[in-house]
């Protein structure tokens, strides 16, 4: 599963978990405002979450909603960005490890035909 597809599906899951109330203003000219967002390897958009501005509503109980709904996507932004950073870091190592091993089995089997040989000068001679 791809990064991008991965937080896709963690923010599905966010949403799923958290009961919202839809939140529209009540005037048109109250504005909206991004708390968080997060893109796919290519740039394109694939988690928004807006919400009215603080003033508007910051003692109404679904702006709390809110409010929770940002912190536990940005914890989660951190932990895939950490995650990601790890996953990165091994996948690199076992690469390394990967052509260490290549290495080796190559040195290996040079001193198999090596003893082979030996083993064959002996008996001849």
């Amino acid at each position: 599963m791809r990064p991008a597809s991965k937080l896709l599906t963690l923010c599905f899951l966010i949403l799923m978990g958290t009961e919202l109330t839809q939140v529209l203003p009540t005037n048109p000219e109250e504005s909206w405002q991004v708390y968080s967002s997060a893109q796919d390897s290519e740039g394109r958009c694939i988690c928004t979450v807006v919400a009215p501005q603080q003033t508007m509503c910051s003692r109404d109980a679904r702006t709390k909603q809110l409010r929770q709904l940002l912190e536990k996507v940005q914890n989660m932004s951190q932990s895939i960005e950490v995650l990601d950073r790890r996953t990165q870091r091994d996948l690199q190592y076992v690469e390394k490890m990967e052509n260490q091993m290549r290495g080796l089995e190559s040195k290996f089997k040079q001193v198999e035909e090596s003893h082979k040989q030996h083993l064959a000068r002996q008996f001849k001679g």
